[in-house]
């Protein structure tokens, strides 16, 4: 395609984008659908371009994709909704990801014989995808605050585990020895130095913008900050997960107003009534949250968003529909295991049937289990007679897995699916009427 044509597929697909979310907004068809099945066309259908020719910058675009979706979803996490969330984040995340791992292994070691095989299957599709899950949330009318911030956690720490698992599988299948004590331990400093370093420059950036005011209205450089720590984090000399310290320094900015009079010692509300005009308007920009900030930021949100949808449509590949077909029992595997992980975590709390049912159907895989499954081909460990099955099931999955989340959430939003397994709802629980769904979704 020369320069023409592919301003004129860039400026269409914007179009798409907007005229998707108006889709949307008015029959609740899920945009991401609509997104994925235009790169389908662009891709399977027209062939007007292939995965192929995106090279290295494709790996840049999800990459960035991944570490400001999560940076923008977490400028809205309330430090005391956080902390109240994030325990039972974190065993959603763990419960999920080793039912998962366990239930993806044992339909996959029937189809390859090899438990290790089977279990780096399992890795690679154990977590949710932060790049699905977020702008999802973003349109579902979920009851609770806490249960869209244990969400969003989950999709970015199963992350984590998924690549730390696949790395480890790897490394065991290259010298046959397991070392628990190594894997412990690198999960606990991916996660803990990942953490501490998005605190820190979160911190020091607050204090910048507060001093400069010039800094106060130059997003770019936020995002500049953000895209420096990924690297800085990613980078050997740290060896942390980005991911969650683009996490770490959205939620410190994002409460940077309650963190400065923590620190300041003002929690006196009246003092708070005496601040004058210029001085709301600075705190306004420390958390992020001036109404040209907001638009900004949810402005490449929305390009990132659609254009990664996009992408993952072109690099389907339905060629060999067999393969498809076992894409379709696993994705099906996870989704039935799902509303056990629920029930196992929220025991003894209320939810009525919508909640708990966003609850179970938040599950699909992302760009994160292709670039892991690219990873585990590159290698050379694999056999031969998988290598060209391998990375189209894995895809298979993640495609398979978007599409059925999706359709699943418009038919919860209509109050027409209740969850695959609602036999293990409580019998206590509240089952909206037509009435109390109209009002949570209007």
């Amino acid at each position: 395609m020369d320069v023409i044509a592919v301003f004129s597929v860039i400026a269409g697909i914007v179009f798409l984008g907007y005229f998707s979310e108006l889709i949307f907004k008015k029959t609740n068809i899920p945009d991401v659908l609509l997104l994925m099945i235009v790169g389908i066309l662009i891709g399977t259908v027209l062939q007007w371009v292939e995965p192929e020719s995106f090279g290295f910058g494709s790996e840049l675009f999800t990459t960035f994709a991944l570490l400001f979706l999560l940076f923008v979803g977490a400028l809205s996490i309330d430090f005391k909704t956080l902390l109240r969330s994030f325990s039972r984040s974190m065993l959603l995340t763990v419960v999920t990801f080793l039912f998962s791992v366990a239930v993806v292994a044992g339909v996959s070691y029937f189809l390859y014989r090899d438990i290790l095989l089977s279990l780096l299957t399992g890795m690679i599709l154990g977590g949710t995808s932060s790049a699905v899950v977020i702008p999802l949330l973003q349109t579902i009318p979920l009851k609770e605050k806490k249960h869209e911030t244990i969400l969003m956690l989950e999709s970015a720490l199963s992350d984590v585990l998924c690549i730390i698992g696949t790395v480890t599988i790897l490394e065991i299948m290259k010298t046959g020895q397991i070392i628990a004590s190594g894997i412990f331990k690198s999960v606990l400093s991916s996660f803990s130095l990942a953490l501490v370093v998005g605190v820190i420059v979160g911190l020091l950036w607050i204090g910048l913008l507060y001093k400069y005011e010039i800094l106060m209205k130059s997003y770019l450089l936020t995002i500049a900050v953000l895209i420096g720590l990924y690297a800085f984090v990613e980078s050997p000399f740290v060896g942390g997960s980005g991911a969650i310290a683009s996490l770490a320094f959205g939620l410190v900015l994002g409460n940077a107003k309650t963190l400065r009079l923590m620190l300041q010692g003002d929690n006196n509300s009246s003092k708070k009534d005496e601040i004058s005009r210029d001085e709301e308007e600075k705190e306004a920009i420390h958390n992020v949250l001036l109404p040209s900030a907001k638009n900004f930021y949810s402005e490449i949100s929305f390009f990132v968003k659609t254009f990664f949808f996009v992408y993952l449509g072109i690099l389907i590949d339905f060629s060999e529909w067999n393969l498809f077909a076992i894409g379709f029992l696993l994705t099906l595997a996870i989704f039935l295991v799902r509303p056990f992980c629920v029930r196992l975590v929220f025991a003894g709390e209320k939810l009525d049937s919508m909640e708990r049912t966003f609850l179970e159907i938040l599950v699909p895989k992302g760009l994160a289990a292709a670039v892991l499954a690219g990873i585990a081909v590159q290698s050379g460990l694999l056999q031969e007679y998988v290598l060209g099955s391998f990375v189209t099931i894995i895809l298979s999955v993640v495609f398979i897995s978007i599409v059925l989340t999706s359709i699943l959430v418009f038919f919860t939003g209509k109050g027409w699916f209740v969850g695959f397994l609602p036999f293990l709802h409580p019998k206590d629980e509240h089952t909206l009427t037509k009435k109390e769904i109209k009002e949570r979704t209007s």
